[in-house]
């Protein structure tokens, strides 16, 4: 907690020396910037970034050029649309921001859901592995997630966003699940992409409904 409190005083304090982006531009009162202030590892590379350790095993760090728009740019749109007034003259500030594609499975159920008479299952075909966390959160570098916050079978990709809102500490985590099977590279394929865009957008809109309180 103590690093994390002193990296948080530092980042803050850079605020003045960066140049922010500007949202909202041309629309007046509703004018708000955002400033990009994650480390450097959170900005850079392509297509995946394996994470390490053994509870890590196939959770991938997401880059920022494996969408387009570029998710920051593509919250900042996402969020100009539905900020309104409560934007006005305010920042939004970005500490950390990782998207992570997490390709673990755990163990399917090995019964089909098929009730027989008298309410017994009948044996079926094995449903084979689910998409799940094979340890601990507290073991997990990052992308953890429970089976529960899973609608469907395929991987799901993980949200964690740090920042500020006006001063105000803000934190959002979102399991977005796919609606179809991905390629998963990750690399500028249309299918990927559109699976990033939709996780972004749903950070987006749990932010604004911490913001718009």
């Amino acid at each position: 907690m103590k690093y994390q409190a002193t990296r948080f005083s530092a980042a803050l304090a850079l605020v003045a020396f960066l140049s922010p982006v500007r949202a909202g531009e041309g629309t007046g009162d509703h004018a708000w910037v955002i400033i990009d202030l994650r480390p450097r590892e959170e900005r850079e590379g392509t297509g995946l970034t394996p994470l390490t350790g053994a509870c890590n095993e196939d959770v991938y760090r997401i880059a920022d050029v494996a969408s387009n728009p570029l998710k920051v740019a593509a919250l900042k749109a996402a969020l100009t649309g539905q900020l309104g007034s409560a934007g006005d003259g305010k920042t939004l500030t970005v500490l950390n921001w990782t998207i992570y594609y997490n390709k673990q499975r755990e163990g399917g159920e090995p019964w089909a859901k098929i009730v027989g008479v008298g309410g017994f299952p009948i044996p079926g075909k094995d449903q084979g592995k689910l998409p799940g966390s094979k340890c601990s959160r507290q073991e997990s570098a990052g992308g953890w997630f429970e089976r529960s916050e899973v609608t469907g079978k395929y991987s799901p990709l993980v949200s964690v966003f740090e920042g500020t809102f006006a001063g105000t500490p803000v934190g959002v985590r979102i399991v977005h699940s796919p609606r179809r099977k991905l390629e998963g590279k990750f690399k500028g394929g249309a299918v990927d992409s559109q699976a990033l865009l939709d996780c972004v957008h749903e950070t987006a809109d749990a932010l604004i409904a911490i913001i718009a309180r």
